[in-house]
């Protein structure tokens, strides 16, 4: 027995040892966590005061700032007003001087619209009277130059002249420009450009006397190669050549009536056949009793259809369709011509490989006129393999050969090949006079 309580009374001190152990830990973290709190609320507080510091800094700063804007503001707002003041009177004086301005171009084109020459004739003469000025400068400086004032006079008397006769031919072609649009077509191009196109197109064409085939190939070349070979090396080095802009135009007619007679039509290539007398009318394509005339422009892809080549489409289709017996009966509505061409079975379709402006393309829409837009110049069959009416033979003719542009593929049998191996391996030979 006392064995036992002597046990219990040793499990009571140790659990009471090992209690007091824990509170004392207990009360040494409490300790330890209060000097934490007592610190942070010290430190809580000095960040306060530094704020407040900072607050009334930053509005003692703010309140200095404000004071300066506003001063600013005030220097600025007084600088703008009499600026605007000052502006307001140049722009009065400037308005003033325009509408004087205006009022002389205004009496100069009211002259212009009544006679050219009269307009030139002023021009000239005030270019006389600047000279005119210089010479009496010379003569009556301290040191006169008689000698070059008389010179001076004399060349402005000249001047007069030629700047008479420039100004009325430019009144005269800008008249033709604005009567003949297709005139225009000329200033896009570089000037020897535009005289190769009047000479091709206007010019009677020299009979060839000698195979084209020289112009693209080298005398070795032609000397060793074969006439197949020959013929088709000139036909690759025509296709891949620099051309002026009529050739590429005349290219592109090619291209765009190849396309109408893969579809089954007939096609006549007025363009080329009559150069710029062609009425606006490049191709007359006719199929089933209906009759479409196509306008084809080949231009870079920066430059834009105008309406004045829709207009003059439209009108050529119109006078095609007064020429024709089937506008007879209809003369009394000759004001709905969209209609009638139609009812005439004439279309006018314009081809181009760049875009129309909007105006063009309103023109078009209200004339009933086909447009088909970037349509590019594509590779395809263009050695055309003709059967002769006559005898029978069979003969194929490369773009720069003379009889090209007049030979018409509309028998059975006829077509077109893309390679001269092609053509003759159906038994077509080159024209006659080109033959090996």
């Amino acid at each position: 027995m006392a064995a036992t309580i002597f046990a219990c009374s040793l499990i009571a001190f140790f659990f009471l040892l090992w209690l007091w152990s824990k509170i004392a830990s207990w009360q040494h973290k409490h300790k330890a966590r209060a000097l934490q709190l007592d610190q942070r609320e010290a430190a809580l507080d000095e960040l306060e005061a530094s704020i407040k510091n900072l607050d009334k800094v930053l509005t003692a700063n703010l309140e200095t700032k404000q004071r300066t804007d506003e001063q600013a503001l005030y220097s600025l707002d007084r600088r703008l007003s009499e600026k605007r003041v000052t502006v307001l009177h140049s722009d009065e004086q400037a308005a003033k001087k325009r509408e004087v301005e205006l009022n002389q171009k205004e009496r100069i084109l009211i002259e212009k619209s009544k006679s050219f020459p009269w307009l030139a004739g002023a021009i000239a003469d005030l270019v006389l009277l600047k000279n005119n000025e210089i010479a009496e400068y010379l003569r009556t400086k301290r040191n006169p130059a008689y000698t070059a004032a008389q010179t001076v006079s004399q060349v402005g008397r000249e001047k007069r002249i030629l700047a008479e006769q420039l100004k009325l031919a430019q009144y005269t072609l800008s008249q033709y420009e604005s009567l003949f649009p297709f005139l225009t077509e000329f200033r896009e191009d570089e000037i020897e450009e535009a005289l190769l196109e009047i000479s091709e197109t206007f010019e009677e064409q020299p009979e060839q006397q000698e195979d084209p085939t020289k112009i693209y190939l080298a005398p070795g070349e032609y000397a060793t190669l074969s006439p197949t070979e020959r013929n088709q090396r000139a036909l690759d080095r025509y296709r891949k050549a620099r051309k002026s802009s009529f050739q590429i135009g005349r290219d592109y007619e090619r291209y765009v009536g190849y396309l109408y007679e893969s579809k089954g039509y007939q096609v006549a290539y007025y363009g080329i056949e009559n150069g710029k007398e062609d009425l606006g009318r490049d191709l007359i394509c006719k199929k089933n009793g209906r009759t479409e005339v196509v306008q084809c422009k080949y231009w870079s892809k920066h430059k834009l259809i105008h309406e004045k080549h829709i207009n003059q489409l439209f009108g050529t289709a119109v006078m095609m369709c007064v020429e024709s017996v089937k506008m007879q009966p209809a003369r009394q509505q000759m004001d709905l011509f969209p209609q009638l061409l139609a009812a005439g079975g004439i279309t006018a379709v314009f081809y181009t490989s760049t875009n129309l402006s909007d105006t063009a393309r309103q023109f078009a829409e209200a004339l009933s006129i086909q447009i088909h837009e970037q349509v590019s110049l594509g590779d395809y069959p263009i050695i055309k393999c003709h059967i002769s009416t006559a005898t029978g033979e069979r003969i194929y003719h490369l773009p720069f050969d003379q009889m090209y542009d007049r030979t018409k593929l509309d028998k059975v049998g006829e077509f077109y090949a893309m390679t001269v191996a092609e053509a003759e391996a159906k038994g077509f030979r080159r024209a006659w006079k080109w033959h090996g």
